[in-house]
């Protein structure tokens, strides 16, 4: 049983979203009720998860460091990848994400070590992804980012490079190469098109990329189109602060220039949501005191937000965000 629920975990994120809670449940109840297995840490590590997109993120670490710890002593290889991917992407909302994501790497090595394909391109994708956000530079990202990418292509897992492709395009873009061929890719234009949470990954991306080159317009189209997908899940990733922080600083843009409200309270929204992880400080009080930035600026406060951009250049400059 235990075995049939660890395959439908990853899947349900994906496909059947509103079952997946009822899919750790069952393996958390199976582990209690009848003793630990080697199968025990997944279930502690997606609970954690649960806990964790509730709301409750020092209690889920707790439990992803309790699937760490029966992994290390009794769990099977065969998810040990796993495991360590999803564990470590709650681990970054509560210790430097520049260290906690080279766990990725050892995530990688170990379902690798044991023929765990999956594992390997979850680590992998979930590294590239948030590599870039916690503030790497371009040519490294893009040199790790390529052996991903070729690794993917020789195993054939679109899914996983339709969710990571985007950023190569804006790599190429930032770094002023416009050398990206990837959306050339077939398997990646079929996921692209068919998988809703690829489209969303890549509408953030895609607004991302028209916010920083300033052009208003298109960004607010593809704000409107951002917003309209409204998905659910029920795990914690890293990416989505990057959501959380790009789409409140837009919808505070938008909402300056247009004044309509839905826009001040998307913006709003996701400040606090900020506000809930920067107990964190080393990865999230930069990007929170510019959302603060933005609202007084927005409320014409120029002077309060005079010095939030200041709080908000230093924290980045300390805390190793370099973009």
């Amino acid at each position: 049983a235990m075995k049939f629920y660890a395959r439908l975990e990853t899947s349900f994120q994906m496909i059947k979203v509103d079952a997946q809670p009822i899919v750790t449940m069952k393996m958390m109840q199976l582990s209690i009720a009848r003793g630990m297995s080697p199968l025990s840490p997944l279930a502690f590590t997606y609970f954690g998860q649960l806990l964790a997109r509730l709301g409750d993120i020092r209690e889920g670490c707790r439990y992803v460091r309790i699937g760490r710890k029966l992994l290390d002593g009794m769990g099977s290889k065969e998810v040990a990848g796993e495991v360590i991917a999803q564990g470590t992407q709650i681990m970054c909302f509560v210790e430097p994400v520049q260290a906690t994501l080279e766990c990725h790497v050892q995530g990688h090595t170990t379902a690798m070590a044991a023929g765990d394909t999956h594992g390997v391109m979850l680590n992998s994708a979930c590294y590239i992804g948030s590599l870039f956000w916690a503030g790497t530079k371009l040519s490294v990202w893009r040199e790790r980012y390529h052996l991903a990418r070729r690794l993917m292509e020789e195993h054939d897992h679109m899914t996983f490079l339709a969710h990571i492709s985007q950023w190569e395009e804006n790599v190429s873009i930032l770094m002023g190469t416009n050398d990206s061929n990837v959306s050339e890719i077939e398997g990646v234009k079929n996921v692209r098109e068919g998988n809703p949470h690829a489209s969303y990954t890549q509408a953030l991306q895609e607004m991302y990329i028209k916010f920083m080159f300033r052009e208003y317009e298109e960004m607010k189209v593809l704000a409107e189109k951002y917003y309209d997908f409204n998905l659910h899940t029920w795990t914690l990733l890293h990416i989505h602060t990057a959501h959380t922080f790009y789409s409140g600083l837009v919808s505070s843009w938008v909402f300056r220039k247009s004044k309509d409200a839905k826009w001040a309270d998307r913006a709003r929204k996701a400040k606090l949501l900020m506000t809930k992880w920067a107990d964190c400080k080393w990865n999230f009080q930069n990007k929170l005191y510019l959302m603060e930035a933005e609202e007084a600026f927005c409320y014409k406060a120029n002077g309060n937000a005079e010095s939030l951009y200041e709080k908000a250049l230093s924290s980045a400059r300390k805390h190793r965000f370099i973009h």
